[in-house]
């Protein structure tokens, strides 16, 4: 585990690759889309929402990004909320790398059916709630509204998320794909 965490700060840190201007022209953001990928060795599928806001780190692109995302997992089958809150560094124009604390909360299948929002919110019975850490890749497309207060743009993201005092095999990695609201266009 310190070797995760020591080879992510490497990556943010010791970067000698300047970002360069992002793709986004809007500080806020909310995303919504499709995801899916493997955990414990069974494929997964759900759909996800975002928020966030763009700034600059040490002299370089960077963005806070909230991420829920609500998954099946089809072996055995349950359904995950699984939540995401990280940091991320643009590294050229529109690839960036990320890294911060992910938390998932788990419940079989027939108990999600009884109580869908409690399920997906983290309070229903059954519940099993693991925390770990994340990191993840993606890109950002330029935005079909070339002007104006709104933007909207294709987005992907990898993430791999490690949870800690997990009995189950790690990690859970899904690849997202949506498109991203921009709001408050970036007069700098």
């Amino acid at each position: 585990m310190k070797s995760f965490v020591y080879v992510l700060l490497l990556c943010f840190n010791g970067l000698n690759i300047r970002a360069q201007e992002t793709n986004n022209r809007h500080k806020d953001y909310i995303e919504i889309g499709y995801t899916g990928g493997l955990y414990s060795g069974a494929g997964t599928g759900g759909v996800y929402g975002a928020a966030g806001f763009f700034f600059k780190s040490f002299g370089k692109a960077s963005a806070i990004d909230f991420r829920a995302k609500e998954i099946y997992i089809s072996k055995p089958e349950r359904e995950s909320g699984a939540l995401s809150l990280t940091y991320r560094l643009f590294l050229t124009k529109g690839y960036y790398l990320g890294a911060g604390f992910a938390h998932n909360h788990e419940v079989p299948f027939d108990k999600y059916k009884e109580d869908i929002v409690g399920s997906s919110i983290g309070n229903g019975k059954s519940i099993i709630h693991r925390t770990g850490l994340a990191a993840e890749t993606g890109y950002d497309f330029g935005s079909f509204i070339k002007k104006g207060w709104l933007g909207i743009y294709p987005h992907v993201n990898l993430s791999i998320v490690y949870l800690v005092l997990d009995k189950e095999p790690n990690p859970l990695v899904t690849l997202s794909v949506g498109f991203r609201f921009g709001f408050r266009e970036n007069k700098e």
